[in-house]
């Protein structure tokens, strides 16, 4: 559970007078975006540009959502002493309640009229802390006994023999309605950049339009999942490619980013195939990305929390030779996809398959994807596809189930695809 609501959108197609200029978007996501002159500088986006709408559609609810969501809370990061951070008791949820003494932040401390605070952990604080001596899980197994008192007796022994210099950033965020600050994330105090939502977003934005203008293809916003910590965003690209049957290929480009992970904000290609008279479509997400012969990478574009802005834009800037890139090995792809000749036969495949599923984002739904995989019957490729669709209907909003389901049957069919 986060701690602000979820915003769920999608669209089938760009809104009326949804764009928006350049001003808009620095003035939305300056905020907590400690980077946005940089960022300005890289992609040379001078005064006068910055009064131009950009060309990407469905920005403004976009736009509306991020400061709906900005408007709900502050964050902070204060630098603290790991051993400043005591455990008070371990929480449902895998939550903990934690104390934080010795804070220095001068602002901080006029706001709570105190050098201390008591706060719980939501996300991955509680693990962050507690894992850092291997306790997580052994402090929830004294909770689970009603053993709490155990586990901060531990605790306040590391700390008696923990040196003063090791310290962390603890990332705090106060949520208005509640009126309390929450534990979100522990991070390393230095070498760790916030390259957080609105960072992220504000750089696919310009490289997008950038890779718009140049290739004057036009690219909407078809759909975005957003809290305070993680977004899901998909970028929809006009142009198609033809494959055979009346079948064409179209372009997705999906950034994610997790603010309160360490890991890379990553930008990935999924590939839209458009089929039938009335234009019906399914979707694939490619789980490997050739670089070179025998080289393959998970995914498409990244760049990690330790990285330079300008190191940022280097490897951004490659996106239009990487989008051209793959979309040619998607093709091919494509086409082993579509050199099934038993779909009856791929259906039982898919089903054995899922059937040996233990994947955590998958299990909630195998009984009801099983069954309805089962009830529908496939004489044709078309067919085959309805059901694919059908099937993803299950997952509703939940990104990460939705994507892994994609990335199997992507694999699963070009496996089913090659063997035929």
């Amino acid at each position: 559970m986060g701690i602000l609501k979820t915003i769920n959108r999608h669209f089938d197609a760009e809104q009326p007078n949804s764009l928006v200029s350049y001003n808009r978007a620095i003035n939305v996501l300056s905020r907590d975006n400690e980077f946005i002159e940089e960022v300005l500088n890289c992609f040379a986006v001078t005064p006068e540009i910055r009064k131009h709408p950009l060309t990407i559609g469905n920005v403004s609810p976009l736009f509306a959502d991020i400061q709906s969501l900005d408007e709900q809370d502050w964050k902070i990061d204060i630098p603290v002493p790991l051993r400043n951070i005591d455990l008070v008791k371990v929480l449902p949820n895998d939550y903990a309640l934690f104390r934080i003494s010795g804070i220095k932040d001068a602002e901080l401390i006029k706001t709570l009229q105190a050098d201390n605070l008591e706060v719980e952990s939501r996300y991955s604080a509680r693990s962050d802390l507690l894992d850092y001596y291997s306790l997580s899980k052994f402090a929830s197994f004294l909770h689970d006994h009603n053993l709490d008192a155990y586990a901060r007796t531990i605790l306040d022994h590391l700390h008696t023999h923990l040196e003063e210099q090791v310290s962390c950033s603890a990332r705090l965020l106060y949520h208005k309605e509640d009126a309390k600050y929450y534990l979100r994330a522990v991070t390393s105090e230095k070498g760790y950049k916030d390259y957080g939502i609105n960072f992220s977003v504000l750089v696919a934005l310009l490289a997008v339009d950038a890779y718009a203008k140049v290739t004057q293809d036009s690219v909407f916003i078809d759909s975005y999942s957003i809290d305070d910590s993680r977004v899901s965003l998909s970028f929809q690209f006009a142009r198609e490619i033809p494959l055979r049957d009346g079948m064409s290929l179209s372009l997705n480009l999906l950034l994610e980013n997790d603010e309160i992970r360490q890991s890379s904000v990553s930008l990935n290609a999924i590939f839209k195939v458009k089929y039938g008279e009335d234009g019906r479509s399914l979707f694939f997400k490619p789980t490997a990305y050739q670089k070179k012969d025998g080289e393959y990478s998970t995914d498409m574009l990244t760049y990690t929390h330790g990285m330079k802005v300008s190191t940022v834009y280097e490897r951004i800037s490659t996106l239009p030779l990487l989008i051209s890139k793959y979309a040619e090995q998607i093709r091919s792809n494509a086409t082993e996809i579509l050199k099934i000749t038993n779909p009856q036969e791929t259906k039982n495949y898919l089903l054995c398959k899922i059937q040996r599923s233990r994947k955590e984002e998958f299990l909630g739904y195998k009984t009801s994807v099983i069954q309805r995989i089962i009830s529908m019957e496939v004489n044709t490729v078309y067919d085959l596809f309805d059901l694919l669709r059908n099937v993803e209907e299950l997952f509703g909003e939940d990104i990460m189930s939705r994507n892994y389901w994609r990335e199997n049957l992507y694999n699963a069919l070009i496996e089913k695809g090659r063997r035929d």
